[in-house]
């Protein structure tokens, strides 16, 4: 199967994801992901890019990149070559050292960007690792809360930070939920998708005082069917198994909403 045409960005900025090899640890030291960041560092010298934000966990990065296209792949295959060399070195071992080639969303929109390094930054916190963002060492939002940063952008953590009264608020904005799916593993995906859904539902249960399935009306499964559907994440069965709909209301549903 061919691969898929990489979407350009119209605004150079990219959120990149890239994986150890069979899911590998490759950067579980924490002298591999010293190492990492440093081969970042060292590659401005020698490409040009804008590193917005990131976070480095045990099996894969985050990148949030302001970059041209040829830039950008230029970066990538260095770094991957550079961290493979020292990783293989290091550890003992042959062979591929990230899985495929780089996997990549573009970020057209301000209010996407931010928060797509809201949930960079909580990577950590969604698996587990630690409670609060601001607690793990290997992502960028210690940089924003620091006078200058060798790696993230001073340009772009301005603008971002300009956007908050003050850090205690930027702090506090990675709290906050959303019902955007943003790149990352297929599993963490997933999971994020599971966990919108499941948001929706009980809040709708919570707002409408609902704690007996039987008690809900056929209003009530319908207004809740009209939210699933805003989301955008989930096929009419799913919706109409939960909501105890036929899937041809579900499909009624949604054509009244475009009428």
């Amino acid at each position: 199967m061919p691969r898929q045409a990489r979407i350009i960005s119209n605004s150079g900025i990219y959120h990149i994801m890239t994986r150890g090899m069979n899911q590998e640890q490759i950067f579980k030291k924490e002298k591999h992901k010293t190492k990492i960041l440093e081969i970042i560092i060292n590659l401005k010298e020698e490409v040009q890019f804008d590193i917005i934000a990131y976070c480095i966990m045990d099996n894969h990065i985050h990148l949030l990149i302001k970059a041209e296209e040829n830039e950008l792949k230029a970066l990538m295959k260095k770094m991957n070559i550079k961290y493979a060399m020292y990783y293989n070195a290091v550890e003992k071992r042959n062979g591929h050292v990230f899985q495929d080639r780089f996997r990549s969303e573009v970020i057209e929109d301000d209010n996407y960007m931010i928060g797509a390094i809201r949930y960079i930054h909580n990577n950590p916190v969604r698996v587990g690792i630690v409670k609060k963002s601001i607690e793990y060492q290997w992502s960028s939002i210690s940089d924003y809360l620091k006078e200058k940063s060798d790696i993230i952008s001073h340009q772009y953590a301005k603008e971002v930070m300009d956007l908050f009264k003050d850090k205690d608020e930027f702090i506090a904005f990675h709290d906050i939920d959303d019902n955007n799916i943003y790149l990352d593993t297929k599993e963490e995906e997933e999971q994020s998708r599971q966990n919108i859904i499941s948001n929706v539902l009980e809040k709708y249960t919570d707002k409408n005082l609902i704690t007996d399935e039987k008690l809900v009306t056929q209003q009530r499964r319908e207004e809740l069917a009209e939210k699933l559907l805003n989301l955008k994440l989930i096929t009419y069965r799913e919706i109409a198994q939960l909501c105890n709909l036929t899937v041809h209301r579900v499909s009624e549903i949604k054509r009244g909403k475009e009428i």
